[in-house]
């Protein structure tokens, strides 16, 4: 467990996991984004069921949020809601009300409302300095969605 946990969140749908709220930097400038480390008792085939069945793409594919079915929003009493939508039902991934969340969550609604959700699995670490190392380094595995807004 490491300090940037949640504690709290609540997974249907989608594999255990830590979540991440962080943004990161770009050609583009900052891009806000929600890491996904499945943990180390979520099976390949669960995230592979998970990515294919929520469209997510692969790392050197293009992930726009109007090819997707997810939206996420700001709920009244500050908690995250994250939607997966598909022809099989919906998951969800509820994120409790903090301070934190609710800076992400202004910044990501300042930046045009679009989130990228990334689902790392492997990581050791929810650290930031894991999370870098891994999307910066060639072949390191993920696979993202980008995620609008809708109001709560």
């Amino acid at each position: 467990m490491t300090a940037r946990e949640l504690y709290g969140s609540v997974y249907e749908g989608v594999p255990d996991c830590t979540a991440v709220p962080t943004a990161l930097s770009t050609t583009e400038g900052l891009l806000p984004a929600l890491i996904l480390i499945p943990d180390p008792g979520v099976t390949d085939a669960e995230v592979q069921d998970f990515t294919t069945r929520h469209r997510f793409a692969a790392r050197d594919e293009t992930a726009r949020a109007a090819d997707s079915q997810a939206r996420w929003s700001l709920e009244p009493d500050g908690r995250v809601t994250v939607t997966f939508l598909s022809e099989d039902g919906a998951a969800r991934l509820v994120l409790p009300a903090d301070p934190r969340l609710q800076q992400w969550s202004a910044f990501a609604r300042l930046s045009g409302g679009s989130v990228s959700v990334m689902l790392i699995p492997g990581l050791k670490s929810a650290d930031l300095q894991t999370i870098g190392r891994h999307l910066a380094r060639p072949g390191g595995e993920f696979w993202h969605l980008s995620v609008g807004c809708i109001p709560a």
